[in-house]
């Protein structure tokens, strides 16, 4: 998928939105983790427009119950979520910091 189209589920972002996804999901998925550093790497000033684009609307996407395949499926559904968080990271991965890195790990010390 290109990035840009990622950016389009950026209005399904909020922050209350993903703090309430990583409370009921945080200690059921290996992910959060990384989802975490996203978020942070968000709220960080020196991150650049275009990548807080890019992140807010693959954060969007996470916490939207409708997706190419449902969150419900066991075992697949979850699979075109992390996918989406792998391309945002890969945009993103310059300007994430170490601090970004070691919050997510005391906030969410299980999971990668």
């Amino acid at each position: 998928m290109n990035p840009l189209k990622i950016i389009k589920y950026g209005k399904y972002f909020s922050e209350s939105r993903f703090l309430a996804f990583v409370t009921r999901y945080g200690k059921k998925l290996a992910f959060v983790q990384r989802a975490v550093v996203l978020f942070l790497c968000l709220r960080d000033q020196d991150t650049p427009k275009y990548v807080k684009a890019i992140l807010a609307g693959a954060l969007g996407y996470l916490i939207l119950p409708i997706d190419v395949i449902p969150d419900t499926i066991a075992g697949l559904g979850w699979v075109d979520d992390v996918a989406i968080l792998g391309i945002a990271f890969k945009v993103a991965n310059r300007y994430i910091k170490t601090t970004h890195e070691e919050q997510a790990k005391k906030l969410f010390p299980f999971g990668r």
